[in-house]
């Protein structure tokens, strides 16, 4: 089902607020499970030239679907594959995704995280939401990157079924222990490279939001 609106207003707002600053610098944006281009559809007409968007789909039927959708866009670049397989030289502001990681076996869901770190410019923002009527996290690894670098939560009843909206800030120079290929956990106080992790602020969306 695709997302409503609300959550697709909600989800793309921070990327929307980068690429109207009219003194930025270039901007990359790699997108994961578009699907039909819900999310899609409401960066594209914020883009320079000089900006980069990648969208990696599996499923065939969504893939076809994008490809009709945007198929006068030059700026965008629709990969047909397997996010594990998708190589790209370039590295990302910006990673936003519908992936279902609640289907997925908890062994993928950290390969993917590692791919998507692996993608990550310093200082980059995944963004992306999880079905509240699910057990919140399959993953061990999953649930220690939003507890370490959670930046931003929000709750979207507007959505069937309503959805949690979570902004992770990535600090690259600490989202894996070289030696031991772990998450690094915050400490007794909650503190994670110098950042406070528990209690984040957290803000309930409705109609009139």
């Amino acid at each position: 089902m695709p997302s409503s609106r609300y959550l697709a207003r909600d989800a793309v707002r921070l990327i929307v607020e980068r690429l109207e600053n009219k003194g930025r610098d270039p901007v990359s944006i790699l997108e994961l499970g578009p699907g039909t281009g819900t999310f899609t559809e409401r960066i594209l007409p914020h883009l320079r030239d000089d900006d980069r968007f990648d969208a990696v789909e599996l499923n065939t039927y969504f893939y076809k679907i994008l490809r009709r959708r945007f198929k006068s866009n030059n700026i965008l670049k629709i990969h047909h594959q397997d996010f594990l397989t998708f190589q790209s030289e370039n590295k990302y502001d910006f990673v936003i995704s519908s992936l279902p990681y609640e289907g997925i076996p908890s062994k993928v869901t950290r390969k993917m995280w590692e791919h998507k770190l692996s993608l990550c410019n310093p200082d980059a923002y995944i963004i992306y939401y999880k079905y509240v009527n699910f057990n919140q996290f399959r993953s061990r690894f999953e649930k220690q990157m939003v507890r370490n670098y959670c930046e931003d939560k929000k709750l979207v009843f507007l959505n069937m079924p309503p959805a949690r909206l979570l902004t992770l800030k990535i600090n690259k120079a600490g989202d894996l222990n070289e030696s031991h290929g772990e998450v690094n956990a915050p400490d007794s106080n909650g503190i994670t490279n110098g950042k406070h992790t528990e209690g984040s602020d957290s803000r309930i969306v409705s109609n009139g939001y």
